[in-house]
């Protein structure tokens, strides 16, 4: 039996134990949602205006109970946790489903998102609508919107220029198998670390850099332990709202269009707060010690470039989104 196999029959009986009833238009309901961000970041307010729209439309009768700053366990335990029907929404980056199927690895292919204008163009139009419905399909997940995170930055107590600048870095990457390659390919050191123990990694020596946008190093005060911000700009990620899918169809198709529009409508606000307030993280970063450091990119870009030879099964969807024009 393989992965999707398993996780369909597990769907299933989560499915058969919960009953996941349709919903009648005077039938309440709470939605619980889990996400691994704290009180005041861009990502707890697009989850509450979420809650509050989907509230409104339906007239308070679907409600949402929001558990932030992982109270719910790690990322990956809070994705787990919609199998069974404890979670029924997590926000996290496309790329977290990975570990359910290949495809959503995608979103973490180094330099495949030029920029915001692309970025749009492939998640809201036709390309984006296919790819989530291939996602449900073969992950057993569906996602809902896509919100811009900011490019990927490299972190480190030394400046980064060259490739050869990063021999013997030891990197933090998220525990997904794209991160861990670009890494490898770059000639950093890459381990995979939950995001809850970067600080202290960096602290102790564990480690000695990371990478996440502006925002997540701004928002962990990384500054506190990390000397100098490289625009490495790797990768363009988008955040999600993501839901089992087995749940998200057996609500009434009329919650679930409600869903899907303020879904993406949350989604794009978050997309032009971040924008909004981008220069504002780098100012607090160079404020607080940090110095910002420009790479030699193009070399990067092309060290990289062998990675679809790795993930073969992605270079169909890697060729739609360098087709779509942004």
């Amino acid at each position: 039996m393989n992965r999707r196999e398993f996780n369909t029959l597990m769907l299933a009986g989560a499915a058969s134990s919960i009953a996941f009833p349709a919903l009648a238009k005077t039938e309440n309901i709470e939605l619980h949602v889990a996400l691994d961000y704290p009180p005041d970041n861009v990502w707890l307010k697009t989850t509450q205006r979420f809650a509050d729209a989907v509230a409104d439309r339906t007239d308070g009768n679907v409600t949402m109970k929001i558990a932030h700053s992982g109270a719910t366990g790690s990322w990956d335990q809070a994705i787990e946790a919609l199998q069974i029907g404890t979670n029924d929404i997590v926000l996290e980056s496309i790329g977290t489903l990975d570990r359910y199927d290949p495809l959503p690895g995608v979103e973490a292919f180094p330099y495949l998102i030029k920029d915001l204008d692309h970025f749009k163009s492939v998640y809201y139009g036709d390309v984006g609508a296919e790819f989530m419905d291939e996602v449900a399909d073969r992950s057993g997940f569906r996602i809902i919107g896509a919100g811009y995170r900011g490019a990927r930055k490299l972190t480190a107590n030394r400046k980064v220029v060259t490739l050869e600048d990063l021999a013997g870095l030891k990197l933090r990457v998220p525990p997904l198998k794209m991160y861990r390659r670009t890494w490898e390919l770059l000639g950093a050191s890459p381990v995979p670390m939950p995001a809850s123990e970067i600080f202290t990694g960096l602290q102790q020596g564990i480690i000695d850099g990371q990478e996440n946008p502006l925002e997540f190093i701004d928002t962990n005060k990384l500054n506190e332990v990390q000397t100098h911000v490289m625009n490495t700009d790797h990768v363009i990620g988008a955040m999600t709202f993501i839901f089992n899918d087995t749940r998200f169809q057996s609500l009434s198709p009329e919650l679930q269009d409600i869903l899907r529009e303020e879904g993406e409508k949350a989604m794009l606000w978050a997309t032009d707060e971040v924008l909004s307030i981008e220069d504002e993280y780098e100012s607090h970063l160079v404020d607080g010690g940090m110095e910002i450091v420009d790479v030699e990119i193009d070399s990067y870009r092309e060290k990289v470039a062998p990675i679809v030879e790795d993930f073969p099964k992605l270079q169909k969807w890697v060729e739609k989104f360098q087709q779509v024009e942004g």
